[in-house]
């Protein structure tokens, strides 16, 4: 399991800010739920007014979700628009074989006209404010060819120097002395296990999840591994496991463009029509109609 000292490390922030300085970027580093880890670095004023904004900010950090799993589908960096037309681009970070999160940079508009990845539909709703589209206009543009040597140049800086550092915490952090990292008194010697087992299942959706594999990921056979998960979380792996992938197909219901299908592919259902079956079991009402309901609301009157 990545130890939170790892993941919000003084590195993180120092190649996030170094990498800002050195191309003009906007750089953010954000888990694999969208939320920031490490500070926000040379962000337009208008990416600024857009995550203050109520409704707004909600795409963007949808926005940043998605394009992280976008780039981790290849596990390779994905130059794509963001919900606003921006150009940005994103590099997974996994580290130790689990994907952790996603470093994010961008937030320009490109001088080319090129076909690229459209994450979300295009939210163009916030034109109607004069100040946004006054700060939008302000923001810089680039060179196509520009934003692929940034993010190559990232991709390099990543995975020479980012991983390596990151790993050597947590190898570091494994050889303190026993006495520090021994079980404080009155806590289960089972939490840490299921705490693993917790993270490994939220990194892993989008996989064929067996409960024979989590089980094994900590070291327990399949049958005290079911006991011990329904003791701790109530209800049973499947159930769990069902009930955090329709948590994240509301999310992508609401903010992406993604087809049925491709939601129901992405969180690891093999037919569309049992991803749709679970998802009423859960909510009483179809991703179809759950989405048409949502569009009716937002749609300004």
């Amino acid at each position: 399991m990545i130890s939170a000292s790892a993941l919000n490390s003084e590195l993180i922030n120092k190649i996030a800010q170094d990498f800002a300085q050195a191309t003009g970027l906007a750089v953010v580093v954000v888990n694999i739920h969208g939320e920031e880890i490490s500070k926000l670095f040379n962000f337009t004023l208008f990416c600024q007014l857009m995550r203050q904004h109520p409704q707004h900010s909600i795409r963007c950090r949808m926005s940043d979700r998605v394009g992280g799993l976008e780039a981790s589908k290849s596990n390779q960096r994905c130059i794509y628009r963001c919900h606003a037309g921006l150009t940005d681009f994103s590099i997974p970070l996994v580290i130790t074989g689990h994907l952790v999160g996603f470093v994010l940079c961008g937030q320009v508009r490109l001088r080319n006209d090129v076909e690229l990845v459209h994450i979300l539909d295009i939210d163009d709703r916030w034109q109607a404010d004069p100040s946004l589209m006054s700060e939008f206009l302000n923001v810089p543009e680039m060179d196509y060819s520009r934003v692929i040597a940034s993010a190559d140049l990232l991709t390099l800086i990543i995975e020479n120097c980012l991983k390596k550092q990151i790993n050597f915490v947590m190898i570091k952090d494994q050889q303190q002395p026993a006495e520090k990292s021994r079980i404080g008194r009155g806590q289960n010697p089972h939490d840490s296990k299921m705490k693993k087992a917790l993270r490994y299942i939220d990194t892993h959706l989008s996989d064929e999840l067996r409960l024979e594999d989590v089980a094994a990921h900590i070291y327990l056979s399949p049958y005290y591994f079911s006991k011990l998960f329904k003791k701790y979380q109530g209800i049973g792996f499947n159930a769990w496991v069902n009930r955090q992938r329709m948590a994240s197909a509301r999310e992508m219901l609401c903010h992406s463009d993604w087809s049925i299908a491709s939601i129901a592919r992405n969180l690891g259902f093999s037919q569309t029509s049992y991803f749709c079956k679970v998802f009423r079991q859960t909510y009483q009402v179809t991703p179809q109609a759950f989405r048409l309901k949502i569009n009716e609301h937002e749609r300004p009157e």
